[in-house]
């Protein structure tokens, strides 16, 4: 796969420092939780806190493994959203919008190689990236397990974990799809990122607001709840078949218009 092999050698080293930082903050969450007993600081301040404020969080207040729940959420922490984000929205507006902008579609072209690939050679790449980031998470996960012998349901992280994986690779092929329809590498991104914020905004309304509460069911971020799922207050086999159902139809958007498209 050579368009693959093209990619990683532009991005190895912004997958290297992702899959450190990936498994030195969760790592981090774990030592602050246990070793350091922030958990019980956590917990005094989170009884004061407005119940739509713990929703939002995720978390269950009171609960006997409220740090297992933070640990958790670590999953779901806005540092480790955004930095999983960069590759799906990043890779997706520099490899389609970006080439089309810069008209080096033309040297592909030229090896008579179908379409569609490129899209799926692209998808498929950002799938690997985030395997590698998400096992970082997980493997920082483990490792606080192991060296702080933590009372935590490891087999429940690695349905956490499993969780965030489909919930990346579907906001790979929202993003891929969006970038198809673009020209340039900079609107690309500014239209990815504000379709995301805007969900992510919908999600915070919802989860903030009691009276708004059942409209959680229709929010894409509902479907990555890794503290629900630990709780056993989320099926992880439907929110993953969600997630894949969403991974598909916008995949399927991407490379149809890709190949029907001018480059």
């Amino acid at each position: 796969m050579p368009y693959i092999k093209k990619i990683f050698n532009d991005q190895k080293y912004v997958i290297l420092w992702l899959t450190i930082f990936s498994f030195t903050f969760e790592f981090a969450f774990a030592w602050l939780l246990f070793e350091a007993e922030f958990s019980q600081l956590f917990e005094s301040v989170a009884h004061r806190l407005p119940p739509s404020l713990i929703n939002f969080l995720g978390v269950s207040v009171g609960a006997g493994f409220y740090s297992s729940q933070i640990l958790a959420f670590g999953y779901s922490h806005p540092l480790i959203l955004i930095s999983l984000s960069l590759l799906p929205i990043g890779l997706s507006a520099r490899y389609i919008a970006g080439e089309i902008e810069n008209k080096t579609f033309d040297l592909l072209m030229v090896r008579s190689i179908h379409r569609s690939i490129i899209p799926m050679q692209l998808f498929i790449f950002i799938m690997l990236a985030l395997a590698v980031q998400i096992a970082a998470l997980f493997a920082g996960t483990y490792t606080g397990y192991q060296l702080f012998s933590l009372e935590i349901d490891i087999r429940g992280y690695a349905k956490v974990a499993a969780l965030t994986f489909f919930f990346f690779i579907s906001m790979g092929a929202i993003s891929l799809a969006i970038t198809t329809f673009q020209n340039e590498r900079g609107k690309a991104v500014a239209k990815i990122v504000t379709f995301f914020v805007i969900l992510y905004f919908y999600d915070t309304v919802v989860r903030l607001n009691k009276s708004l509460e059942y409209l959680t069911t229709y929010s894409y971020f509902d479907l990555h709840q890794p503290a629900k799922l630990l709780r056993g207050q989320s099926n992880i086999g439907f929110g993953i078949l969600i997630l894949l159902t969403i991974t598909f139809v916008f995949l399927g958007v991407a490379i149809f218009q890709f190949n029907k498209r001018d480059l």
